[in-house]
């Protein structure tokens, strides 16, 4: 698995962590690795909770690449619809456990979970 999203198995139930950064920036390599993780999650017919670091869910779309040009952000854009798409369809059961702030694309990732759980930060 990618050091972007990390997959974890344990007793049917795959926990993906986000690991991009003090933000966890949604970025076309971190979608990539998502999917990769989301393969697997199927083919383990695991439930899936997705979290990211202490404090951060994601901050949402990375900056970088929305405003490199005009192609790469309607790129990104599209690949993170097709990513909420594929969530909101994922044959197994989605938690997100939210660690703190889920900010634009980082909010609609909660918005395509199945469950989510958040809790008072510090």
């Amino acid at each position: 698995m990618s050091d972007l999203v990390s997959y974890h198995l344990d007793d049917g139930v795959a926990t993906l962590t986000l690991n991009n950064g003090k933000v966890n920036a949604i970025s076309p390599d971190v979608i990539v690795a998502f999917n990769a993780a989301l393969d697997q999650a199927e083919k383990d017919r695991a439930i899936v909770i997705v979290t990211g670091q202490p404090g951060i869910l994601s901050g949402g779309y990375d900056l970088k690449v929305m405003t490199s040009s005009a192609e790469a952000a309607i790129n990104l854009v599209a690949q993170g619809s097709t990513l909420a798409r594929r969530m909101l369809s994922h044959p197994f059961p989605i938690i997100v456990a939210c660690p703190g702030h889920a900010v634009a694309k980082g909010a609609f990732l909660l918005l395509s979970a199945d469950y989510r759980i958040g809790v008072a930060g510090p």
